[in-house]
């Protein structure tokens, strides 16, 4: 999986341990040397740490966190991020494996035990990697020509009288094409009808509950008892992806 960027995908990996940060951070650039992906690993002693220089302006794609960490801990550190829309791939690294099912709950890509088993780290890495190179972008034609649209922040999708309205992360914008020709621009796995001519970015999705969506945002979306239990399949397998 060559990476053709030329600008390197910078990973951060937060662990309070020097010895398990190190080992990580070899791990890490052995694995993506050997896929010929460029990257630049930065290794910070502590959440507090990673956490400034995220709201400083810098960009980590993929996140590797110890969980168990003094202060704020990695669970603690990921649920801050994601309340600041930030939308890196976490990979969890712990040796307490009773807080996997936490890491749903702030989306994460991976929940990995220690001692770090280098195959298990070898496919959550591809895994983050594949995701980050899909587009991030479609180009739309809307009111105002034609529109860059971030996929990240569509939260869902319906029809409207000439096409399709995108419901954005702040505003909503209409588009001159059937949803059928809108979907097909998206990552498939990402996006799921919840009615027959409606869909929804999983990214956005909370809850399911019997015939409602919650979404991140608080909103709340009828789905159709009909496509209920198709969807809770795909929700589920969006998570354990």
């Amino acid at each position: 999986m060559p990476n053709q960027t030329r600008v390197p995908l910078r990973l951060a990996i937060c662990d309070d341990e020097a010895l398990d940060r190190a080992q990580i951070a070899q791990m890490a650039q052995e694995i993506l040397r050997a896929e010929e992906i460029r990257a630049e690993i930065f290794c910070f002693d502590s959440a507090g740490a990673l956490l400034r220089e995220i709201r400083m302006g810098q960009s980590f794609p993929i996140l590797l966190l110890d969980v168990m960490m003094e202060g704020m801990d990695g669970m603690e550190l990921a649920a801050a991020l994601r309340a600041g829309q930030e939308e890196a791939a976490i990979i969890f690294i712990s040796s307490n494996r009773e807080m996997a099912l936490q890491g749903y709950e702030v989306a994460a890509a991976r929940y990995l035990a220690k001692p770090l088993d280098a195959a298990k780290l070898r496919e959550a890495l591809l895994h983050c990697c594949a995701a980050y190179m899909q587009p991030r972008e479609i180009v739309l034609p809307t009111a105002s020509g034609q529109s860059r649209i971030h996929v990240s922040a569509i939260v869902y999708v319906e029809p409207w009288d000439r096409g399709v309205r995108l419901h954005l992360a702040h505003k909503n914008v209409e588009v001159r094409l059937p949803i059928s020709q809108v979907t097909a621009m998206l990552p498939e796995r990402q996006f799921a009808y919840y009615h027959r001519t409606l869909l929804v970015n999983l990214a956005h999705v909370r809850y399911v509950r019997y015939c409602e969506l919650e979404l991140k945002n608080g909103e709340r979306l009828p789905i159709s008892k009909y496509r209920l239990a198709q969807f809770k399949s795909e929700f589920m397998k969006y998570l354990k992806a």
